[in-house]
C-alpha cells in the first residue's frame, strides 16, 4: 500500500477520535457541569466541583456561598440573643426533636428515619458544628433558608421558626445533643435551676 495512502488513513482515524483520547483539553460535557449559582462561587471552582460526589458538591457550594458573601445581611449581621443557657439548650432540644431529628438523627449523624430516602443525604450536624465555617450566622442562614438553592431536600424554616428559636437549636447542637430526658433539671426543691446561666453538664463556656 502506498505510504501516502497509509498516512491519509491515519489522519482520518485520528480526526475521528474524541479530544480526550488524544490528551487535549476537551470542552466540558453539558451533563457533567455541576450546579452553578450566579455571583456566589469564585471562578476556577468548576473543575474541582466536577470531581466531588453530590453530597460533597452541595456542601462546598453552600460553604463557598457563605464565605464569599453570598447571603443576605439579615443573617450576616444577626446576633445570637438566645445564648448557651440551660433554658436555651433545653428549648433547642425540643425544637430539634420536632423539626430536625427525623432527617439528621438523634445525635446529628445524618441517620434519621427519613435520611435514606434523601439524596444528597442530610448533613452530619455532629461534625459540621465543629467546622470553622459553622459560625452561628452560617447555621442560622442554613436552617432559615434551607437547601433548595443547592439542590437538597433541606426545608426552609424561616417562616416557621424565629431567629431566636433557630439559635436555640444551635445551642443544642453545640452542647453535643444532650439527652435532656435522662437528667431533667428539677423545677423546684433541692437542685432546682435558679438561673439561666450555662449548664456545665451540657455546655462548657471556655
Amino acid at each position: 500500500m502506498p505510504r501516502t495512502l497509509v498516512s491519509l488513513i491515519l489522519v482520518v482515524l485520528l480526526s475521528a477520535l474524541p479530544l480526550t483520547s488524544r490528551g487535549e483539553d476537551a470542552p466540558p460535557d453539558a451533563n457533567e457541569v455541576p450546579q452553578t449559582l450566579p455571583n456566589t462561587r469564585p471562578s476556577g471552582l468548576d473543575w474541582t466541583m466536577r470531581n466531588l460526589g453530590p453530597d460533597q458538591r452541595q456542601r462546598m457550594l453552600r460553604f463557598s456561598t457563605f464565605v464569599n458573601g453570598g447571603i443576605p445581611d439579615e443573617y450576616v449581621k444577626a446576633e445570637n440573643t438566645a445564648g448557651y443557657t440551660v433554658r436555651g439548650i433545653a428549648e433547642g432540644g425540643e425544637l430539634y426533636e420536632t423539626h430536625c431529628r427525623r432527617c439528621h438523627g438523634v445525635i446529628g449523624l445524618g441517620n434519621g428515619d427519613l435520611a435514606y430516602a434523601l439524596k444528597p443525604s442530610p448533613a452530619l450536624l455532629a461534625y459540621m458544628v465543629e467546622q470553622p465555617v459553622a459560625v452561628d450566622q452560617y447555621l442560622l442562614w442554613s436552617i432559615a433558608e434551607g437547601g433548595k438553592q443547592f439542590g437538597t431536600a433541606m426545608p426552609a424554616f424561616k417562616n416557621q421558626l424565629s431567629h431566636e428559636q433557630i439559635f436555640q437549636i444551635v445551642a443544642y447542637l453545640r452542647a453535643g445533643f444532650p439527652d435532656l430526658e435522662d437528667s431533667p433539671a428539677p423545677k423546684d426543691g433541692p437542685g432546682a435551676a435558679e438561673t439561666d446561666e450555662p449548664d456545665p453538664w451540657t455546655h462548657t463556656s471556655d
